[in-house]
């Protein structure tokens, strides 16, 4: 596995640019009403991170609405990590490897992997 490829995505606005550019394409679409205009980003001190709120049904979204990121704890950019790790190992990756790698618990990679290949945990 190259190294790179995993740094590239060490932090979390690195993650959620690389996220969003492939999901929104033409910019940011509300997940509730489906409006891509008068959508504005959130920039208050204790907002998260790439927080939007759509001025139609005025509620606030992610682009983890919808993706297997959605209602997760874990950082966005230990998913893409795991999601490389996942799509680049010849053999099948184990959460052994995969929590030593990532730094994060057993339990915590099993449910990645689970997640990321498409099975409930």
């Amino acid at each position: 596995m190259d190294r790179d490829a995993i740094d590239k995505f060490r932090d979390e606005e690195a993650a959620y640019d690389y996220v969003e550019r492939h999901v929104w394409p033409n910019g940011p679409v509300c997940p509730h009403c489906g409006a891509s205009d008068r959508i504005g980003k959130l920039r208050g001190e204790s907002t998260r991170i790439h927080t939007y709120k759509c001025y139609h049904c005025r509620k606030p979204f992610t682009v983890k609405i919808g993706t297997v990121f959605e209602d997760s704890k874990v950082p966005m950019h230990k998913w893409l990590q795991m999601v490389l790790l996942a799509c680049a190992s010849k053999r099948p990756l184990n959460a052994n490897a995969a929590s030593s790698i990532l730094g994060v618990t057993y339990k915590t990679a099993a449910a990645m992997l689970a997640r990321v290949r498409g099975r409930r945990h």
